[in-house]
């Protein structure tokens, strides 16, 4: 009874949590950037190529400064596309007119950006175009998209005969909402200069983006999180998507940050980041697909190890979830949640003994081999680490896959002798 009430009110936080319109809004448009984010890993990747005369040879190329020119075009003006995405998302999953609601979200960002003063004219600080400014468009753009929607549906608008194009019509009729999103927010731009603050930027470092990172910025967090992500997945849902929102928020900039820096060839400034914790959770299923063809006497698990073997070897593990099962399966549910809190704890342990690297904040596609992933994000060395995690993950999974093993080799028995 118990169970059933967990799984429940689980079931409920998830359904609300996910259908909320602005987390709807907030992940899908951040999830948008993951195009950008790898063009940009890519592009420092490549720039970070330093075998022999290697940089002399992309130096002189212009390889390097192609590679150069798209970074700070893509990552380190990640907040510009953010601001339009995630009001053009809104828009979207309101029906509303989602260009003309990004329009308002790049609007709203640019506004509240701060401006500085020189003797020859002003101009925006497009340092805040990069992840510090992350936040700031997250507001701007969810509030400017709103108030665009708000004031179109109670009809402040320029009306046009029906005989008008469509996107002509479009145009007139976000004039109105459009001069009172771009007031509302030059009103609040000056509010702001008047504060101690200065900017909205600024305000929401303070009271927002800091506290969020330090909520982050440590191993209980990561460790919880990950840990919930698997819990969810034994419920059945899917884990990664429904925490996706709260990992953006608390790693997504630590991610951008990084990349940044590296980029630049810097110090890399975040240990914590969004590659690190969804990278470093362990191959949990490949562990557990090992297990299924080498340990196991069940034929049923032999086969569930064969056919999950290689989707595990590309990080995918619906295939060994649904096949062992671990979904709703309570004998499976400590290594479930285990696993990953213990491979994300020992990148933590293997980073501050100064052996594991800082993630460089590389984007990896979805679906890319486990292992060696870990050198694009960390070297050579996030390739051992991978490697410890595996075993880690493997050592864990012993004791239960021997009584998974046990159930299964019996329940095939009772079919044959029946």
């Amino acid at each position: 009874m118990k169970f059933d009430k967990l799984r429940d009110a689980l079931g409920k936080f998830s359904t609300a949590f996910s259908n909320n319109i602005y987390m709807k809004a907030l992940s899908q448009g951040m999830m948008a950037t993951m195009a950008l984010m790898m063009i940009s890993s890519v592009a420092t990747l490549i720039a970070a190529i330093d075998i022999g005369s290697s940089q002399a040879i992309l130096r002189s190329t212009g390889i390097l400064s192609v590679c150069n020119v798209i970074s700070t075009m893509t990552i380190d003006a990640i907040s510009v596309y953010v601001s339009f995405l995630v009001a053009y998302k809104l828009g979207d999953i309101m029906k509303k007119d989602a260009l003309n609601c990004g329009i308002m979200g790049i609007m709203s960002f640019l506004i509240l950006c701060p401006i500085s003063v020189l003797e020859d004219g002003t101009f925006i600080n497009i340092s805040n175009f990069g992840s510090s400014g992350i936040f700031t468009a997250l507001f701007g753009s969810l509030l400017a998209a709103r108030l665009y929607i708000w004031a179109t549906d109670h009809k402040f608008t320029i009306k046009m005969p029906d005989s008008v194009p469509p996107f002509v019509a479009s145009s007139f009729a976000a004039i109105i909402p459009g001069c009172l999103v771009a007031v509302i927010f030059a009103t609040i731009n000056v509010i702001m200069s008047l504060t101690p603050y200065g900017t909205v930027t600024n305000m929401l470092m303070t009271f927002i983006q800091t506290p969020f990172m330090h909520l982050g910025n440590n191993i209980f967090s990561a460790m919880l999180v990950v840990a919930f992500i698997e819990l969810l997945w034994f419920f059945g849902m899917h884990g990664v998507i429904t925490m996706m929102p709260i990992m953006m928020m608390l790693w997504m900039e630590p991610q951008m940050a990084n990349l940044s820096a590296y980029n630049a060839k810097e110090t890399l400034p975040y240990l914590f980041t969004f590659g690190f914790v969804l990278g470093n959770r362990g191959a949990r299923s490949l562990a557990v697909a090992l297990h299924c063809l080498f340990t196991c006497k069940s034929e049923r698990l032999k086969a569930t190890g064969k056919l999950g073997l290689i989707p595990a070897l590309f990080g995918i593990s619906e295939p060994i979830k649904f096949g062992i099962p671990q979904v709703m399966n309570i004998r499976m549910l400590i290594p479930l949640v285990l696993t990953p809190a213990a491979s994300v704890l020992s990148a933590y342990l293997l980073t501050i003994i100064g052996f594991l690297p800082y993630t460089n904040g590389v984007t990896l596609p979805t679906g890319f081999p486990v292992i060696i992933g870990g050198f694009f994000t960390n070297g050579w060395q996030g390739i051992i680490a991978q490697l410890v995690q595996l075993v880690i993950c493997y050592i864990i999974y012993i004791p239960f896959m021997k009584r998974e093993d046990k159930f299964a080799c019996a329940e095939e028995t009772a079919k044959e002798e029946n």
